[in-house]
């Protein structure tokens, strides 16, 4: 799949301006690139330290943070029709947001719970996968806030994540 099919987002960030007013820094339609596993992401923003820095006049929807970083990540996924994701692990707690569609959220128990437009997913350092199992796109906004590691059992888990983004 070469183009997504739902549309590019627009996107708007504040700052301000030099007597201290809030103005739109940026109005800009942005669109997704393709991960490596499938899914689109759009890259909205990030901060790469809690608490962010709002002083940036650099634009943080440009960094490339992986799957996760010390700080915050703002994204939107698209998932394809009949797309399987894949299990994994960030040490983050996300909230996830679904805007568009249906998904399937897998965790690693062997559970699979669908979750539809206008539904959200508090994950809190979780196995976790999302399969789109219909014939429609899903797009899902995703936040992703640094996190302490979870620790069970007196061990403390590890991000497990078998792809790149």
């Amino acid at each position: 799949m070469s183009a997504q099919p739902l549309p590019p987002i627009r996107r708007l960030v504040t700052g301000h301006d030099t007597q201290g007013n809030a103005i739109v820094w940026k109005d800009e339609e942005i669109k997704a690139s393709q991960a490596e596993h499938g899914p689109f992401l759009t890259r909205i923003w990030s901060s790469s330290e809690l608490p962010p820095d709002v002083n940036t006049t650099d634009d943080l929807g440009l960094v490339d943070t992986g799957l996760a970083n010390k700080g915050t990540i703002c994204r939107i996924v698209d998932f394809p029709p009949k797309s399987v994701g894949m299990v994994h692990r960030s040490i983050t707690l996300d909230y996830i947001y679904v805007l568009e569609g249906e998904v399937t959220l897998t965790l690693d128990d062997g559970s699979k719970t669908k979750v539809g437009k206008g539904n959200i997913v508090v994950q809190q350092g979780t196995m976790h996968g999302w399969d789109n199992e219909t014939s429609n796109w899903a797009r899902l906004l995703c936040v992703l806030i640094s996190a302490k590691a979870p620790v069970v059992a007196g061990e403390e888990l590890n991000a497990e994540v078998p792809f790149q983004i």
